[in-house]
Parts: C-alpha cells; structure tokens; sequence
C-alpha cells in the first residue's frame, strides 16, 4: 500500500514540483526567446537575401539591357562593315578598270608616239629628196639657159605635198 503523505510533505513534494515546473517554464522561456532571437536575426537575413536578390534582379536586368543594346550596336556594325566592304569592292573594280584603261592608253599612246616618230623620219627622209633651194636656183639658170635655145619653157613638177598629207592621215 501506498504510504500515506502528511501534510508537510505533500506541500514540500509540490513545491519541489512547482519549482521544478517554474525552473522548466523559465529554462523554455529561455529558449522561446533564443528562438525568437533567432526567428528575428533570420527573418532579417531573409530580408537581407530578399534585397540583395531584387538587388540582383535590377542587375541582372540592367546587364541584360547592355547586352541587348551591345548586340544591337554589333549588328549595327557589321552592317556597316559589310556596307563598306561593298563600297569597297565597287571602288575596286572601278580602279582595276580605270588602270586597264590607262594601261591601254598608255600602249595606244606609245604605238601612235612610234607612228609619230616613223612619219617625222619618212618626212625626213622625203625632204631630203626634195631638191634644195641652191637645186632650184641651178635648175632654174639651166632652164634659163636651155630656155634660150627651146622655145618651150619646161615645166618642174610640183612635190606632191598632198600624198606626204594622205599617208600621215592614213598613219594616224
């Protein structure tokens, strides 16, 4: 059988109980408010996170619009680039065609300086041949002399001026 208590002891028993009880109560209330403190330090790191995740966002965000805008400068450029070199091509060829054209104006330019040169030698050549003026003054003493004797006068030949002019038309 169970013993019986007397009063004394059952009130010593239930103050130990009431003391363990408050000891426990104050030992909980000890961690509900490390707990709360804890609740409280991480609901500002989660802030914290929170802004520093916006912060992020906003970045993030910002860099994207630099690279859309980057991106849109490059093809901007490359299509620039690609412009230019098309310019440059047409400039090209026309340069590769105007020196062909001088290189063929420099040969007819040649050609026809040889032809100039050949035609001064063969009018050179003709003049030489023509009759000097001290021939002239003898051949016209002689024809006055024969003149004399004949009664017609000899003609002298004109120079044909005008086939030395035809063959530098046709040389040209």
């Amino acid at each position: 059988m169970p013993q019986e208590m007397t009063f004394a002891q059952a009130l010593n028993e239930a103050k130990q109980v009431i003391v363990q009880q408050a000891a426990r109560i104050k030992g909980d209330a000890e961690k509900l408010k490390v707990q709360q403190e804890l609740l409280v330090n991480q609901g500002a790191t989660i802030s914290e996170a929170d802004r520093q995740i916006k912060e992020q966002a906003a970045d993030l965000e910002r860099q994207a619009q630099e690279i859309r805008d980057l991106n849109e400068k490059l093809q901007q450029a490359i299509s620039g680039r690609e412009q230019a070199e098309t310019v440059i091509n047409r400039q090209g060829e026309k340069i590769t065609t105007l020196e062909h054209s001088i290189a063929e104006l420099e040969q007819r330019t040649a050609l026809q300086a040889e032809q100039i040169s050949d035609l001064r030698r063969e009018r050179e050549s003709l003049q030489e041949r023509l009759p000097s003026q001290e021939d002239d003054e003898a051949l016209a003493a002689m024809a006055a002399l024969l003149g004399k004797k004949v009664a017609a006068p000899v003609a002298i030949k004109p120079v044909p001026t005008m086939r030395i002019v035809g063959e530098i038309a046709q040389a040209a």
